[in-house]
């Protein structure tokens, strides 16, 4: 079996949550080749922290950046990683993952996503699925199977490569593109509802924002990848009694959605890529349709 993998973090400010993350790594039955942690101009502790663990294990690199001049958080994250991923692009390895600073995994995590892969040759992008650790309750989170969350998404090396890499996305969603390219390629995604990790933070609220304002953001990030309005409609209609709070958190979706098209902003996908991703809603959908 094909083991070999590097693993890439995007780290700011996460001194609460670290090394949480970092020992959950390097409990791993089966460990990256190597691991750069990237400090994303962190004011906190957070250098320190990896810094403490770099001196430790031969496979952690730390590595810095400058405050990066970007229009969003979310497009700091995808610099950051992509910062992270020169670093390692000339090494030999056969996988390739990012891991957010918030996740906490199961020890076998990485060895159970490798196996998938080694047992699907055209599987391209894979990961688990999270749950979010809201107080001290875990909530689950909807995921569709063949969305891989870029919290913990892992890539075959030729894909990566063949797709070239991440596109830095204002309002999130570079995950969702890269999954694009690769089916666009011949590739399978696929999320496997069977390992789960823990996320600390429900998605987009990092900053300091509230469940409805994610979600409205989600909204946006949906726009931004060019998803069909009938697709993201019937999204929205079937979680709305799936996700909390319910209702209300797909009407602020569809909401940020329909904001979206307001804005006028240009899309930083090709022509190409927006045909491919609408015919594919569209056939998912006929064939939930006709399936009920």
């Amino acid at each position: 079996m094909k083991t070999e993998y590097v693993l890439i973090t995007p780290a700011h400010n996460e001194e609460d949550l670290i090394e949480l993350v970092i020992r959950s790594v390097i409990s791993q039955t089966i460990l990256p080749k190597k691991w750069v942690i990237v400090d994303d101009a962190s004011t906190d502790g957070t250098g320190k922290i990896i810094r403490k663990y770099e001196a430790r294990c031969d496979f952690i690199m730390y590595h810095r950046l400058q405050k990066l001049n970007t229009e969003s958080r979310y497009e700091r994250r995808a610099y950051a990683f992509l910062g992270g991923y020169e670093q390692i692009k000339t090494l030999s390895y056969n996988f390739i993952a990012g891991l957010d600073a918030d996740i906490s995994l199961e020890p076998k995590y990485y060895e159970c996503i490798l196996e998938e892969f080694n047992k699907n040759p055209r599987l391209g992008i894979a990961s688990g699925v999270y749950v979010d650790m809201i107080g001290n309750q875990l909530q689950k989170v909807q995921i569709d199977m063949n969305h891989t969350p870029g919290a913990m998404q892992m890539f075959r090396r030729q894909c990566y490569e063949q797709i070239g890499g991440y596109i830095p996305q204002k309002y999130g969603g570079d995950d969702s593109c890269a999954e694009i390219m690769a089916r666009m390629k011949g590739w399978e995604t696929r999320s496997f509802s069977q390992y789960e990790v823990v996320h600390y933070r429900p998605v987009g609220t990092s900053d300091g924002k509230s469940v409805l304002q994610a979600r409205f953001n989600q909204g946006l990030t949906e726009y931004a990848v060019a998803t069909h309005p009938l697709f993201m409609l019937a999204k929205s209609l079937r979680r709305a009694f799936l996700e909390k709070p319910y209702f209300m958190a797909s009407l602020a979706r569809l909401v940020g959605f329909i904001y979206g098209y307001g804005l006028r902003e240009e899309r930083k996908i090709s022509p190409e890529v927006i045909r491919y991703v609408r015919k594919e809603q569209i056939r998912r959908l006929v064939y939930f349709l006709c399936r009920h």
